[in-house]
């Protein structure tokens, strides 16, 4: 670089090197944005949602007090209800009303409740759907062949679309249920 007064004037070799250098980092910069965007899918799904979502079915499974959680579905539906006489047939709960259940909300689904006060907590992703339906002692009385897929508590019912799926689920199911005794 030659030097005139203030002025720095590059030379012809430093115009080659920055010329050559510069579209290197640019195109190292956009290949690993493109690596990231495709890969990220494939780790994301492929990896880290089935194991989310293998904790939060052993922490439903396993973990949790399924009486307790009858109980406080029974309680929230009762409220839910009562708040809001004129309601659509299936309607999300917001998270303000679930502070209230703690044991509902660290559960970590979405939860939903039907028209006749049926509660369900909706667990997994986009790949897998699991949880529990948590049904009005009323409603126990009427024959129902879509309950779900496994009793855990009378009124509580276990629900997975691998049943469908996997021959033998229900074993797995099973399993887990054991590691809670």
């Amino acid at each position: 670089m030659k030097m005139k007064g203030n002025k720095r004037i590059f030379s012809k070799r430093n115009i080659i090197v920055l010329s050559i250098i510069l579209p290197i980092i640019l195109l190292t910069i956009l290949t690993v944005g493109i690596l990231f965007v495709q890969l990220y899918p494939i780790v994301y799904f492929g990896i880290i949602s089935p194991f989310q979502e293998n904790r939060m079915q052993e922490r439903l499974l396993c973990k949790t007090d399924h009486q307790a959680l009858l109980e406080a579905c029974r309680a929230l539906s009762k409220q839910v209800l009562a708040e809001n006489p004129v309601r659509p047939g299936y309607m999300k709960v917001p998270d303000s009303e679930l502070s209230r259940y703690p044991l509902i909300r660290d559960l970590g689904g979405r939860v939903f409740i039907n028209i006749n006060g049926v509660v369900s907590i909706e667990m997994g992703g986009t790949m897998r759907h699991f949880g529990v339906k948590a049904y009005l002692p009323e409603d126990l009385n009427q024959p129902s062949s879509n309950y779900g897929d496994k009793e855990m508590f009378p009124g509580l019912w276990y629900y997975d679309d691998r049943y469908n799926r996997e021959k033998d689920y229900d074993k797995v199911v099973e399993k887990l249920l054991q590691k809670r005794k």
